[in-house]
């Protein structure tokens, strides 16, 4: 039997995250079934308040819940869970964000293109929007989004973290997500050490899910607010630190870009109309 680890982390959004939760479980109960996989979900409740942690433990007592204090962000929710997951050994560990709405066929899909792969390759799901437009998924090493094939699995150089399987034998090598990272760019990071350690990166065929499209201008680049806020907003952990974002570029792209990459930031927080 291969086991699964199904990692997610939350703040707040009680009801969006107990219906991803159902409908992860409906896929779970179908992919046990015939006893060929076996499935422990791991969830970071990190600070939420609006009484999610209570209602999880009724509704879905077989989670392992981690309770953080509101400061790990997407990056250090993951790697908290993963770190927990890691100690059980399990074949696969599967990276979830709880704003999806999964297709009906969406763990299977990912799981048998890993088989496929002999279990060797990073293996991404693309998700769309309301409008069918695609948002998250593989990209290339640029950051663009590659469209995936309807039958066989795409190559790719980065992947958004929203819908990623991980196998053993690709956290044997990469381990977990850069501590160094808060909100963005852990997943393109663990995509660029997956190109340089020479691990397979592959974008499994079709959709396998949707997701509503966060549109609101953020602050650092919005001209309504003074320049301070706006440095403090681009620095906040939602924002893009530039330490973060030089970390990346000089991992993926060298010095030269990560310096010019320096100089663009500051230009979009100090001259938001123009850019």
């Amino acid at each position: 039997m291969l086991s699964v680890a199904l990692l997610m982390t939350v703040h707040h959004r009680k009801e969006k995250t107990l219906s991803f939760l159902s409908e992860c479980f409906r896929q779970i109960d179908a992919l046990s079934a015939d006893g060929k996989y076996s499935f422990v979900f791991y969830l970071n409740d990190d600070g939420s308040t609006d009484g999610l942690y209570a209602d999880v433990q009724e509704r879905f007592p077989q989670v392992v819940i981690i309770r953080t204090d509101g400061d790990k962000y997407w990056c250090g929710g993951l790697r908290t869970v993963w770190e927990e997951a890691a100690k059980e050994d399990f074949d696969f560990y599967l990276w979830l964000d709880y704003d999806l709405e999964l297709s009906e066929n969406a763990f299977s899909v990912l799981l048998y293109n890993s088989a496929f792969l002999k279990d060797r390759a990073i293996v991404a799901g693309s998700v769309t929007d309301g409008n069918g437009k695609l948002i998250y998924g593989g990209r290339t090493r640029y950051g663009k989004l590659i469209e995936p094939d309807p039958v066989i699995p795409t190559p790719c150089s980065i992947m958004d973290g929203n819908l990623v399987l991980i196998p053993k034998s690709v956290f044997s090598v990469l381990g977990s997500v850069d501590d160094r990272y808060q909100q963005y760019l852990w997943d393109y990071d663990y995509g660029i050490r997956a190109v340089k350690s020479d691990v397979s990166r592959v974008i499994a065929p079709g959709i396998l899910a949707c997701c509503e499209r966060h549109r609101a201008l953020p602050v650092w680049r919005n001209p309504k607010y003074s320049v301070a806020c706006r440095y403090k907003a681009v620095m906040s952990p939602k924002g893009l630190p530039f330490k973060q974002v030089f970390l990346y570029d000089m991992r993926n792209f060298g010095l030269l870009r990560a310096v010019a990459r320096f100089i663009e930031l500051n230009c979009k927080v100090l001259f938001p109309k123009r850019w």
